[in-house]
C-alpha cells in the first residue's frame, strides 16, 4: 500500500463500482488505520515489506479517492507474504520483493473478491528469492 499513490490511481482508472483491494501487512498498515479514524494518521511501520510499504501515514488526496470507492481492506502476516513470495519463484518463476508478493499472499488467504482479479505485484526495493542452482550434471534441454 505505501502512501496510497498507486491503489488511489487504480480506484479512479477503474470503471465505477469495481472492487478495489487494499491490502498491507499487519504491522504496516497505514490505510487501515485511516480508514478506522476516518483522516490519514500516523501508524506504526515494522514489516518485512516496509521497504515499500511502509508509510507512517496515507497521503490526504489519495485518503480522499479511497473513502469514496468499492474498497475491500486486507491484513497479510509476514509469514504469509514470504511463502507467498517463494511461491511465485516456485510455480512461476517471478522473483518479487516481498511488498510485491502481498497481494498474492491476500489472494491466496481468500482476502481478494472476484472470480478473476487482477493482482498488481509492485516493487522494486529488495531483491526477490534467488533462483534455484541447476541440478548436478547442468540443465536438460
Amino acid at each position: 500500500m505505501g502512501g496510497g499513490g498507486l491503489i488511489s490511481g487504480i480506484a479512479l482508472a477503474s470503471p465505477p463500482g469495481t472492487a478495489i483491494v487494499g491490502v498491507e501487512p499487519e504491522n504496516c498498515a497505514c490505510l487501515h488505520a485511516a480508514i478506522a479514524a476516518g483522516e490519514p494518521v500516523d501508524s506504526p511501520v515494522d514489516s518485512i515489506a516496509a521497504s515499500a510499504l511502509g508509510a507512517t501515514r496515507l497521503g490526504r488526496i489519495p485518503f480522499a479517492i479511497l473513502r469514496d470507492a468499492n474498497l475491500h481492506l486486507a491484513l497479510v502476516e509476514d509469514k504469509r507474504i514470504l511463502a507467498a513470495r517463494d511461491r511465485l519463484w516456485d510455480e512461476f518463476r517471478l522473483a518479487v520483493e516481498p511488498a510485491a508478493a502481498a497481494p498474492f499472499a491476500a489472494w491466496l488467504a481468500g482476502d481478494v473478491p472476484g472470480d478473476h482479479p487482477c493482482l498488481v505485484l509492485c516493487g522494486a526495493n529488495a531483491p526477490g528469492r534467488p533462483p534455484d542452482p541447476p541440478p548436478k550434471g547442468g540443465m536438460a534441454g
